[in-house]
C-alpha cells in the first residue's frame, strides 16, 4: 500500500469509530427501547387473532349459506319409485348378453339425441345438392360425401325407385364424382355426374 492509501484508510477508521461512539445508546436508552418493543408485541398478536377469528367466522357463514341452498352435499337421486330417468344425461347399462358375456354400454338420453337429430335435419334440409364420390357398388351404392365426411349408403330399393323415375344418370361408375339432389325433406331425389366444375371434393 502506498502512503496516501494508508492515510485514507486511517481517516476512514477514525471517522467510523467517532460515528459509532456518537450512535451507541446509553443503558437507559436501551432499556426504554426494549420496554416499548415489548408493549407493541401484544397489540400485533391481538390484531392477528382478530383477523383469524373474522376469517373463520366468514368461512362458517359461507358454509351455512351454501349448505342451506343445497350447493354442498346435494343428496343423490336414489329414492325408489320417484326416479325420473329423464333427469340424467347418460345411462350406463350393465347386463349379461345372450352369449353369457358381461356387457356394459353408455346410452345418451333421448332428448339429447332428439336435439342432435333436429339440428342435423335442419342442416340437411338447407342444402339441395350434395357432392360425393361413388366408392363402392354392390346391391347398394356407397358415396363418400364431400360434406361432413359422411358415407352415404343408397339402398337398392331407392336406386330402383329413382331409376324408374329416370332420376339416375346412366354410365355412372365407381370413382365418379356425383351430384345428389335433395328435396326439402332431405331425401335424395336424383343422382347424376357432378360435371366439369366439381371434379374433386374440396379439402
Amino acid at each position: 500500500m502506498n502512503k496516501s492509501d494508508e492515510q485514507f484508510d486511517e481517516k476512514l477508521t477514525n471517522h467510523f469509530k467517532a460515528r459509532k461512539a456518537r450512535t451507541i445508546l446509553s443503558h437507559a436508552q436501551q432499556q426504554a427501547l426494549k420496554h416499548s418493543v415489548a408493549q407493541k408485541q401484544p397489540k400485533k398478536l391481538g390484531f392477528a387473532l382478530q383477523l383469524t377469528s373474522l376469517t373463520c367466522a366468514l368461512g362458517l357463514l359461507a358454509f351455512i349459506v351454501l349448505n342451506s341452498n343445497n350447493v354442498i352435499n346435494t343428496a343423490p337421486k336414489t329414492v325408489l319409485n320417484t326416479i325420473d330417468i329423464h333427469d340424467y344425461s347418460f345411462i350406463t347399462t350393465h347386463e349379461i348378453d345372450q352369449t353369457g358375456s358381461y356387457a356394459s354400454a353408455i346410452t345418451q338420453q333421448k332428448r339429447a339425441l332428439d336435439t342432435q337429430l333436429a339440428n342435423d335435419l335442419r342442416r340437411h334440409q338447407q342444402r339441395h345438392i350434395e357432392y360425393g364420390t361413388l366408392v363402392k357398388v354392390d346391391n347398394d351404392w356407397y358415396i363418400a360425401s364431400c360434406n361432413d365426411e359422411v358415407l352415404v349408403q343408397i339402398k337398392q330399393s331407392l336406386l330402383s325407385d329413382l331409376k324408374g323415375r329416370h332420376a339416375v344418370e346412366s354410365n355412372i361408375n365407381t370413382g365418379d364424382m356425383l351430384a345428389m339432389a335433395h328435396n326439402g325433406k332431405g331425401q335424395i331425389v336424383g343422382l347424376k355426374h357432378a360435371g366439369v366444375g366439381a371434379k374433386q371434393c374440396k379439402a
